[in-house]
């Protein structure tokens, strides 16, 4: 339908209580709504970034949604004038046509003036109608929880669901295709215009890296004056916001997917076979029941939960908690709610990934899009969109599918069997290009997507339609529950049968698979037209023995679980077909050999231009704001993603708000006996460095009061450094002043870790932590305080530049921005070296997190002294007040002044 953008220009508010803002900000974060305001209104896209601490969050949220009452009010202002502006002027032109002789121009003057009328006309009566739905939604929501106070035990207490039984036997017509169909699940045409029709207000998209972390920011809005009028929803997977027990134990995302469908699109159905005899020789019908319906799933009860919990700003848990109180799906109920929410809180997934965001009902076309967080963009983009098969996840697939077809043959149509067949192809080309037969000489190897299907011969199927087939027909799901199901002797036999027959050569695979399909589909129609001439073939499906429940539990807990094969292959031939339907040639495909181990070789399709999909986003939304703690280096963004639109490009780097003596950055370029840091490859090993290091971090751990964290490149290197430092006994000796953590290399450890050392780093001696540059540690944790009163990098975390994947993306950096960065280096080295930085300001990020945090941050290489472009990727609060100290002794001695003025402050302020 048409909209109407108002005309006049509107500018931020003076004053901080002007954005709702729950206390007085600080100049800073006042500056910060400011400029987020003037680059929403305009349209604009901005990059800002704003240190852990100084509420960028909040500022983000007050800003964003201070613009949006203002623009509306504008809007519906303006309009009401412009449509009395235009009546008066069809007035004095009809007024005028009475009298005037040339009344032919006179009404066709007012003509134009009248279809304009018509359309904001019909615009207005939109907006009254969707303000008229939201007070209904109201009334309904205020109804419903009514009526749950009724029904409410008086105890108060949950009720939950009967659990799904878990049904004995099982039905063969549950792993059975649907029969041909165009697989169109579109709506109705009506609906769509009416969808059209309808008023959709500028939505806010708030992104983020994880659930805490948004969840975090609706418990902040919650706390400001725009809580009190505004409909938000926080959107999340299955996997989160499931409520169904049975549903939830399952172990992944994709099980938990494909189980909740099957509950929909099955539940309640039974099916019945006739022509069984009862015991007294009757025939009786025998039902076969299938899986019960998920019982929250209610469409009354989803549409009240969606209404009444739209306008309480609810985040993640207060939606779970919703759900199980009014034994409504929270999933279904919160994706109801996006067409009238103004804000949304999404995880990154549901907003960069395009099918994804189709697939939820997200509209991006006239939004505001803010994402927190954003230092990662392009690297989280590649990373979503790239894909990874093994050799024997395409092994697996094609045994799992053989045995599917073999076991229900006869019933399949022509056109599914076809699709099956298309599939165990594929699957053997595709491992056969992995690893190929006869090859002496396995090594990895970087293709393009069309090479691949010329070298895999397969660049004369319809990958489209496949997929199509294969989501209409769910065959992953399908395939990988027969697989469940199947006795492991079936799916062997197949195996073994595979593998006789792969010392053929592949030469003449076309024409062989076409004879192939075209026997299987003669052998298919014979065998129907034999069915309808004479009796129908009885289906040889056996009904086992009732077993009890516990039986049932045992067998199924004895039984080896069947991982999904046909769910990577899927997924890879999708990323195949995206791209080549976008014909750009920004993709590689990556054939990786274990030498060792030839099974674990992998095909891995790579995204070497991720702005190429943020660029999509851009042009679809009515604003874009990238916002982060640590956005430093910005050019990355300007270059990869808005070369094309850099006018509309506003960058804004903000001070900390703490004092300028609350942190002390320091590089340091030699330790105490004058051995130079240079801590690059060559230098992996140097025993004087390795010995100079473990010195300076002695005499650190003997100034700095409570927790030092310190970051080092690498695993490799962390093993290496606390090897030396036990054959050395300097733990000994650094145990003497600090309790010695290390990073777990398992992720269940970490939180354990990290308690003993909140413990220790807050006891009198202290402690000091020895974690990697982008481990568990180095990312979205918070050594605030006693935690972290010093930050220590260990040299500059270089990535492996003989990674196949890293070198390919440089070259292509090189080639599609060539001249666009400035200097002697390349697109490619700039990369190389953002991908560096980026990891450095984030282990600086860790400290200082409050107004009154304080703490040192130590750089310990002599290129953060030498390198200028090093220091100006640096966040601004760092770059601006360090000192590059040559020589210990200069270090030292600030530091011990550093804590000792603030530990004579801190007695000031405690007296």
């Amino acid at each position: 339908m048409a909209s109407f953008k108002p005309e006049k220009q509107l500018h931020p508010p003076e004053k901080g209580s002007d954005f709702a803002f729950p206390f007085l900000p600080y100049d800073i974060q006042l500056d910060f709504m400011k400029t987020l305001y003037t680059v929403i209104h305009s349209g604009g896209i901005g990059i800002f970034e704003s240190p852990t601490g100084t509420g960028k969050s909040l500022s983000l949220t007050c800003g964003t949604l201070t613009w949006l009452k203002d623009y509306v009010r504008l809007m519906e202002a303006e309009l009401q004038e412009k449509i009395a502006r235009l009546r008066a002027e069809i007035a004095r032109l009809e007024k005028e046509n009475e009298s005037s002789s040339d009344w032919i121009s006179g009404q066709y003057s007012a003509m134009g003036q009248r279809k304009e009328l018509d359309v904001l006309n019909h615009f207005k009566q939109s907006i009254e109608e969707y303000k008229k739905h939201l007070l209904r939604m109201k009334d309904r929501a205020a109804l419903h929880k009514i009526r749950l106070e009724k029904i409410r035990p008086k105890d108060d207490t949950l009720r939950e669901a009967e659990p799904l039984q878990q049904d004995v036997t099982i039905d063969e017509d549950e792993f059975l295709l649907p029969e041909d169909s165009d697989g169109s699940d579109e709506e109705p045409e009506a609906d769509r215009e009416n969808d059209e029709e309808r008023y959709r207000p500028v939505q806010v998209i708030f992104c983020s890296r994880t659930h805490s972390q948004l969840s975090q920011v609706v418990s902040e809005v919650k706390e400001t004056e725009h809580s009190k009028d505004l409909r938000l929803m926080s959107l999340a997977s299955r996997q989160s916001l499931c409520i169904n027990a049975d549903v939830r134990k399952l172990k992944s995302s994709t099980l938990i997917n494909e189980r909740c469908l099957e509950l929909l699109n099955k539940g309640g159905k039974s099916k019945t076979s006739a022509g069984d005899e009862g015991d007294d020789g009757r025939s009786v019908k025998k039902r076969r029941k299938l899986t019960q319906s998920c019982p929250y799933y209610n469409q009354r009860a989803i549409e009240g939960l969606k209404n009444g919990i739209l306008f309480e700003v609810p985040d993640i848990e207060d939606l779970v908690k919703a759900g199980k109180r009014e034994q409504a799906c929270p999933y279904y109920a919160s994706r109801a709610a996006i067409p009238d929410a103004q804000v949304l809180m999404v995880p990154y997934q549901l907003i960069l990934h395009r099918r994804t965001r189709q697939q939820s009902g997200i509209r991006l076309q006239d939004a505001i899009l803010i994402i927190d967080e954003a230092h990662n963009l392009l690297d989280t983009i590649s990373a979503i969109h790239s894909q990874e098969v093994r050799l024997e996840q395409l092994r697996l697939a094609k045994v799992h599918l053989s045995a599917y077809k073999a076991r229900y043959f006869s019933r399949f149509s022509t056109k599914n069997l076809l699709r099956i067949n298309q599939l165990i192809f594929i699957a053997t080309r595709l491992g056969k290009v992995l690893f190929p037969e006869g090859s002496s000489t396995n090594r990895s190897r970087m293709l393009e997507t069309q090479e691949l299907l010329l070298e895999a011969d397969i660049f004369n199927l319809n990958l489209s339609d496949i997929l199509s087939f294969c989501e209409r027909s769910r065959i992953a799901q399908k395939v990988h529950g027969f697989a469940q199901s199947a006795a492991p002797e079936l799916l062997e036999q197949n195996a073994q049968s595979i593998r006789s027959k792969v010392g053929t050569t592949s030469k003449g695979s076309t024409s062989e698979l076409k004879s192939l399909l075209k026997n299987l589909e003669e052998d298919y129609k014979n065998k129907s037209q034999k069915k309808k001439a004479g009796r129908p073939a009885s289906k040889q499906a056996v009904e086992p023995a009732p077993v009890s429940n516990q039986e049932n539990d045992q067998q199924l807990q004895s039984k080896p679980s069947v991982t999904n094969a046909i769910r990577p292959l899927i997924n890879f031939l999708e990323c195949l077909v995206e791209d080549a339907s976008g014909g750009s040639g920004d993709s590689r495909v990556m054939i990786s050999f274990d030498e060792k181990d030839p099974s674990q070789a992998i095909m891995k399709y790579l995204l070497l231009n991720p702005g190429g999909k943020f660029e999509d986003i851009v042009q679809s939304c009515r604003s874009v704001v990238l916002a982060g703690g640590t956005m430093q280096p910005t050019e990355e963004l300007t270059e990869q993603v808005f070369r094309n639109c850099r006018e509309r490009v506003t960058i804004k780097s903000y001070p900390h708000v703490v004092p300028k003596d609350a942190v002390l950055p320091i590089a340091l370029g030699r330790g105490p006996t004058g051995k130079e840091f240079l801590f690059n490859y060559n230098n992996k090993h140097n025993v004087e460095m390795l010995d100079e290091l473990q010195s300076t971090l002695l005499n650190i751990g003997q100034v700095v009061p409570h927790g030092v964290v310190v970051f080092f490149s690498s695993y490799d290197f962390l093993d290496l450094f606390t090897r030396k430092l036990e054959e050395s006994g300097n733990r000994a000796r650094l145990e003497e002043r600090k309790k010695v953590f290390r990073e777990p290399k398992t992720s269940g450890q970490v939180e354990k870790t990290l308690s003993e050392y909140g413990r220790a780093a807050r006891s009198a001696t202290g402690a000091i932590l020895f974690s990697v540059v982008g481990g568990k540690l180095s990312e979205g944790l918070n050594f605030s305080d006693q935690l972290g009163r010093c930050v220590v990098v260990v040299g500059l975390p270089y990535p492996n530049r003989t990674s196949p994947e890293l070198c390919e993306r440089m070259r292509y950096l090189d080639r599609s921005l060539a001249g666009a960065t400035s200097g002697a280096s390349s697109a490619g080295n700039e990369y190389y070296e953002n991908l560096c930085m980026k990891a450095v300001n984030q282990c600086i990020g860790r400290a200082v997190r409050h107004i009154r945090d304080y703490a040192a941050v130590i750089l310990l290489d002599t290129r953060y002294c030498t390198g200028e472009r090093i220091r100006r990727k640096l966040p601004v609060w760092i770059s601006e007040r360090m000192e590059c100290a040559e020589r210990y002794g200069q270090a030292h001695g600030k530091l011990v002044k550093f804590f000792r003025d603030h530990k004579a402050k801190h007695v000031e302020e405690t007296q």
